[in-house]
C-alpha cells in the first residue's frame, strides 16, 4: 500500500509562515510612546496643558499648614510640624503616607476637623476656595495668619501590565501619566497601550475613561496629568492569549515549531 502524504507547495508553506508570523507579533507602532501621525503636536512646539482645578472628595488627604508672629498658636492649631513627624514618616510605606498620619482626611460627608477650629466642608471645592474659608476661621484666633493648603501627595494605583504593579504616592502638586507609569516600573511589552483604563473620581462618583497612552495628543487632554485616587488599568495584548512570540522572529519559530509537529503528525498516522 502507498503511503499518502500531504501535497503542500514549499512556496505556499513559507507565504503561511511569514503571514502568520507578521499578524502575531507586536509591532512598534503598538509599543511606542508620543506617535503623532496627523501631525497634531509637532516637535519642539509649546503644548498648552488643559489644567482642570481638582475638586476635593472623601478619602483625600490635605496637608495643611499654619503660620503667624507667635509660633506657639501656629503650633497648637496644627500637628504636621510637631517632633513626632520625622518618627512616623520612618514608618510609613512611602513618603505620601506621612500626610495620612499627620494631615487632614475628608470624611465621608466633605468635612475636615481642624484642633480648635472644628468642623470644616471642604468637599467638591478646590484648594483655592478651601484657603480663604480656613484663613477666615484660623483669623477668629490668630491675628492675621498665613494659611497654605496642599494635597497630601498623589496617590494613584497602577493594575495590570505594569512591570511593578501596586499602589503609590508621589510627594509633588502636579504628576503626568507617564511619570505614573514610570514610577510603576513602566509598561511590559504585552500591555495595550492603545486601551488603557482610567478610572476617576469626581464629587458625583467614579467614571471611566479609555485613552491611548500612545498618541502625543495626549498632552492636550484631561488626563495628561492624574489626580488623587486615579486607578490606572492595562489590559494585555491578544498575544498573550495566543501564546506566541513577542518579537517577529520568537513568533516565526513557533509558527516553525507547531507547523513541524502537524506535519510529523500527519505524516505518523498517513502510513
Amino acid at each position: 500500500m502507498q503511503s499518502s502524504t500531504l501535497p503542500v507547495s514549499p512556496r505556499f508553506i513559507i507565504f503561511l509562515l511569514a503571514a502568520l508570523s507578521l499578524s502575531a507579533c507586536i509591532s512598534n507602532k503598538k509599543v511606542v510612546y508620543f506617535q503623532d501621525e496627523k501631525n497634531l503636536v509637532p516637535v519642539d512646539s509649546i503644548v498648552q496643558h488643559r489644567r482642570q482645578d481638582y475638586k476635593v472628595v472623601e478619602g483625600d488627604n490635605l496637608d495643611i499648614r499654619v503660620k503667624s508672629k507667635d509660633p506657639v498658636l501656629s503650633e497648637i492649631f496644627l500637628m504636621n510640624q510637631s517632633a513626632n513627624a520625622q518618627n512616623m514618616m520612618q514608618g510609613a510605606q512611602n513618603g505620601s503616607d506621612i500626610f495620612y498620619l499627620t494631615g487632614f482626611t475628608v470624611d465621608s460627608n466633605g468635612n475636615i476637623e481642624l484642633p480648635i477650629v472644628g468642623v470644616i466642608n471642604v468637599g467638591g471645592k478646590t484648594l483655592e476656595d478651601i484657603r480663604p474659608i480656613i484663613k477666615q476661621r484660623i483669623a477668629e484666633y490668630i491675628i492675621d495668619p498665613y494659611v497654605e493648603v496642599k494635597m497630601g501627595g498623589i496617590r494613584f494605583t497602577a493594575l495590570g501590565e505594569f512591570n511593578k504593579p501596586g499602589r503609590y504616592g508621589i510627594l509633588q502638586s502636579d504628576v503626568t501619566i507617564y511619570e505614573a507609569i514610570a514610577n510603576a516600573g513602566d509598561l511590559s511589552i504585552i500591555a495595550d497601550r492603545k486601551h488603557a483604563t482610567l478610572i476617576r473620581q469626581y464629587p458625583d462618583g467614579e467614571r471611566i475613561h479609555i485613552i491611548d497612552l500612545t498618541e502625543r495628543s495626549l498632552m492636550n487632554s484631561p488626563f495628561y496629568y492624574i489626580q488623587p485616587n486615579d486607578l490606572l488599568y492595562l489590559p494585555p495584548m491578544k498575544v498573550r492569549e495566543w501564546g506566541t512570540g513577542i518579537t517577529g522572529f520568537q513568533t516565526f519559530a513557533a509558527i516553525v515549531t507547531a507547523v513541524s509537529g502537524v506535519f510529523l503528525i500527519i505524516n505518523l498516522f498517513g502510513k
